[in-house]
């Protein structure tokens, strides 16, 4: 077989998918039938190359335009062999790759393809169709037609209300098998998002640990990790991790802010969805380092008015932590960022250069 003879790296690739290898082996037993009757005709017939193969594909497609049949003896005779064959074997090529697409096609759908999405999302453990589709309908409203890969052991197959989602992939692969991280191209893609095997038992935690150590393997500096977690005193499990915590059961704590506070769970929801307008909008302090947190506010207020554009001070973030209420004498340094409510678009560049000007 023709696989046999190519070299070494194509031939492993191609051997382990026998339907690309049939089409390889029948197409170049085509080409061969169709070169030995190309040449016998052209010294045959005595005719030349271009009309030695306008015969041969006429007469191999079943076009027959009978412009230019074959006259001699030993051109007949090798025409109706070597038609009689090649026809026969023309439509099993376009079998073949008909073969190799469905192939491809299951395989993609059975999560054994390769992740091709790049700058997109990578999710560990699917969350469930309701919880997936919220998270790509909300990601896409600011990030357009953004990839989305989904990693898990669970499912034999992605959902069909998902398949027919453009630029989502499915990856069935084991948490401890090397071959799952490599499939899934973590280090080509932005973030990594690693969701609980169950929400409802704590010692989930422990498996997200797993995963997410074996993540930082693959990922290169600039990509980031995300985990959920399930119980708040398993935190210490990622100390020294690069990976984000977010909170498995917040909607519980917006019940409880609820309670405390009317409205309040609603505005917070908004903040995070993205379909909803305006989001927190992490920025770095430049020209304003040294300035006090009063300063920054009131500055903000003036800058905004005068661009006509909206900018609310949030937070600010120092030292690794958060401080939600800065008191106003406190000073933003070089090295802190800032967290600001602002429309998709937010040019804080320039809103900076201005913001130095109004005070």
């Amino acid at each position: 077989m023709i696989v046999n003879y190519l070299p070494r790296k194509l031939r492993n690739k191609i051997s382990i998918h026998s339907p690309l290898q049939w089409f390889v082996n029948i197409t170049f037993f085509f080409l061969i039938i169709f070169f030995i009757h190309f040449i016998v005709l052209k010294f045959a017939e005595s005719i030349g190359w271009m009309d030695s193969f306008w015969l041969t594909w006429q007469t191999f497609t079943t076009v027959g335009y009978g412009d230019l049949p074959a006259k001699t003896f030993l051109g007949r005779i090798f025409t109706i062999l070597f038609s009689t064959l090649g026809i026969a074997v023309m439509g099993a090529v376009f079998a073949a790759a008909f073969d190799v697409r469905e192939y491809k096609r299951n395989r993609r759908k059975m999560g054994q393809m390769k992740n091709p999405i790049k700058d997109g999302y990578v999710i560990f453990n699917f969350p469930g169709v309701n919880s997936f589709m919220s998270f790509v309908n909300e990601i896409r409203v600011v990030e357009k037609e953004v990839g989305i890969c989904v990693v898990d052991s669970r499912l034999e197959c992605l959902p069909e209300s998902l398949s027919m989602v453009n630029g989502i992939h499915f990856i069935r692969g084991k948490t401890l098998d090397k071959n799952t991280y490599i499939q899934a191209n973590l280090k080509d893609n932005k973030a990594i998002i690693v969701f609980p095997t169950d929400p409802s038992v704590s010692e989930s935690d422990g498996a997200t640990k797993i995963i997410v150590e074996l993540i930082t393997k693959f990922v290169e500096k600039e990509t980031r990790i995300i985990h959920i977690l399930v119980d708040p005193d398993n935190s210490w499990m990622f100390e020294n991790t690069i990976s984000t915590s977010i909170l498995e059961n917040i909607e519980v704590m917006s019940i409880v802010q609820e309670c405390q506070d009317q409205y309040s769970s609603v505005i917070v929801e908004k903040l995070f969805l993205n379909t909803e307008g305006a989001n927190p909008n992490t920025v770095k302090p430049e020209l304003i380092a040294g300035w006090k947190w009063g300063e920054f506010c009131i500055g903000c207020v003036k800058t905004a008015e005068k661009l006509k554009v909206n900018c609310n001070p949030f937070a600010l973030i120092h030292d690794g932590g958060t401080d939600s209420c800065p008191a106003p004498e406190t000073v933003i340094n070089k090295e802190d960022h800032i967290s600001v409510i602002v429309f998709p678009g937010f040019d804080w560049v320039n809103f900076e250069k201005e913001l130095t000007k109004v005070t």
